[in-house]
């Protein structure tokens, strides 16, 4: 599963603490078949502050205020907030509203520990128009990328070049179709090609942890948000601390078939093979593939941040 990690281009805008002042795209050897991937990439910081208040709204869900940020009202509709610190530092958090100086949040402060004074940042969701603004390679209405939902069932997305955007099965546009930072999803190509990854929006590189969170009972594709990197391990996923011991697994997938190539347990401090219990922490995965973490009970993964020097 080759992956071709290029040197990212582009002018970088207005950059904060969290993301680097890297920007650009980069470019991966996607096999014919099918193949599990992840972008390594997210949207540009908007705003960092400390939350004045951590309230509930009449239906539970979090209200967190803000000094003066400059906001309208009404502005994100396609965003997240993330902590930076507590149970929840590094996980996107859905934005339901927001007013000009309060964000209503789609999680009670009790489940994701959120308090006053918790340090946030904002940013618009990855979608399928913000990572392959142009298609980025695949052949219109033919090579697909697909999400594999909550409930475990998969949607299939195409490339519409004759109107310039994404579209689902039904031939409804899908183009603000949310990718969650570090999501996996499967591409399917008739014939390899390299494809560009993060030529519109989605092309700052993140430096903090971060998490997702991995449903029970379905395959949970998750990958490294490494785009600097020509690969990685299975232990530089970071998701080792993650895993129950010798319950939840870690599944590698070949390229061009997803047949499964390794299940991996973890011990408590490393990674193992599961038919023979050695140490896997040094097998290799190609930087911006994908694997399957499969869980008894819905928890959150971390993984680890990008590494980026002065």
């Amino acid at each position: 599963m080759a992956l071709m990690v290029m040197a990212l281009w582009g002018g970088a805008g207005a950059v904060f603490g969290e993301t680097s002042n890297i920007s650009g795209y980069y470019h991966v050897s996607v096999p014919a078949g099918n193949s599990a991937w992840t972008c390594g990439l997210v949207c540009e910081e908007i705003y960092q502050g400390a939350a004045v208040t951590v309230t509930a709204d009449l239906d539970g869900k979090a209200l967190v205020s803000f000094s003066a940020p400059g906001w309208t009202g009404g502005e994100f509709t396609l965003h997240y907030l993330e902590p930076l610190s507590g149970a929840s530092a590094g996980l996107a958090v859905d934005v339901l509203s927001n007013t000009a100086d309060t964000i209503k949040l789609d999680v009670t402060p009790a489940e994701a520990g959120l308090t006053n004074g918790m340090i946030f940042l904002l940013r618009k969701h990855a979608t399928l128009a913000g990572l392959l603004p142009d298609g980025g390679g695949f052949v219109p209405f033919n090579d697909s990328i697909g999400l594999i939902g909550s409930s475990g069932s998969q949607q299939i997305y195409f490339w519409n070049d004759t109107s310039g955007n994404w579209i689902d099965s039904t031939n409804a546009d899908a183009s603000n179709v949310v990718i969650r930072p570090g999501q996996g999803f499967v591409i399917q190509m008739g014939a390899g090609k390299s494809v560009t990854l993060g030529s519109g929006e989605v092309a700052y590189v993140k430096t903090t942890p971060t998490r997702i969170r991995a449903t029970n009972g379905i395959p949970n594709l998750i990958g490294a948000l490494n785009p600097l990197e020509a690969g990685t391990t299975l232990a530089g996923l970071g998701v080792t601390a993650s895993l129950a011991a010798f319950n939840d697994s870690l599944v590698t997938l070949g390229a061009g078939s997803l047949a499964q190539t390794g299940t991996y347990l973890s011990d408590g401090s490393n990674l193992v093979d599961s038919s023979n219990l050695a140490n896997s922490n040094s097998v290799a995965l190609p930087a911006g593939t994908s694997v399957v973490i499969n869980v008894d009970a819905a928890k959150n993964i971390n993984l680890e941040p990008v590494s980026v020097d002065p």
